[in-house]
């Protein structure tokens, strides 16, 4: 057992521990789980960026459309 370790002896968290799973050979799960939380924070980071153009290409579509009125009613 690793001593100098922050988790409680006999418990582990191959999914997030390094030298846990090294000790208990769940190094390939452990290398596929922070790919895994790293495509996800990849995925929520594009998903903030296509929500932000979306309001603003909602919001100058709309000005857009004001505009359009606008002109309509002045003539």
């Amino acid at each position: 057992m690793i001593t100098q370790h922050d988790h409680a002896p006999g418990e582990f968290d191959a999914g997030h521990c390094r030298a846990c799973a090294r000790e208990a050979g769940l190094l390939d799960h452990y290398d596929r789980v922070q790919r895994e939380e790293d495509t996800l924070r990849a995925v929520q980071f594009a998903a903030w960026q296509a929500r932000s153009v979306a309001i603003w290409s909602l919001c100058s579509s709309g000005i857009s459309i004001l505009l359009a009125a606008v002109a309509l009613l002045a003539n």
